[in-house]
């Protein structure tokens, strides 16, 4: 008689809350390393238009460049505003998905764990039963030499 856990169809429900849980958590930190990657561009786009502000002041620039530059630079820093509030956002997803993660990844280990301990009693009650076998066939053997 093969092994045969009886909560195996909870424990592939439980380890299939635990990849979804994964699979969010892996969501959420790409998303935050896209932000961080738009806000790093932002911060590079915004210190070009700066550098160029600087510069067209200096050879003298009309004002209608020079309220461009602004409008340019103050978009700039909305934008950095916004990617900043959203980052802060998806820290906080970020959390919250580690922890139902880390509530699916033990509640699947508890069964997991009790899985292994059934299966090793099981063994072990096999190979008792296997030994109990070869010790009658053995004491049938030693009375029939008799």
């Amino acid at each position: 008689m093969a092994f045969r856990f009886a909560l195996a169809a909870l424990l592939k429900y439980r380890e299939s809350l635990e990849q979804r849980e994964y699979l969010a958590l892996e969501k959420v930190q790409q998303e935050i390393v896209q932000v961080e990657n738009l806000i790093r561009q932002c911060e590079q786009q915004l210190s070009a238009a700066q550098a160029r502000r600087d510069r067209d002041l200096k050879g003298g620039v009309i004002s209608i460049h020079l309220q461009a530059i602004y409008q340019e630079e103050t978009a700039l820093e909305e934008l950095q505003e916004k990617l900043r509030a959203h980052w802060q956002q998806l820290q906080v997803k970020r959390q919250n998905c580690m922890r139902a993660y880390e509530i699916a990844h033990r509640n699947r280990e508890v069964l997991d764990n009790l899985r292994l301990k059934q299966l090793d009693a099981y063994r072990k009650e096999q190979a008792k039963r296997e030994q109990k076998t070869l010790d009658d066939i053995f004491l049938a053997r030693r009375r029939r030499s008799q």
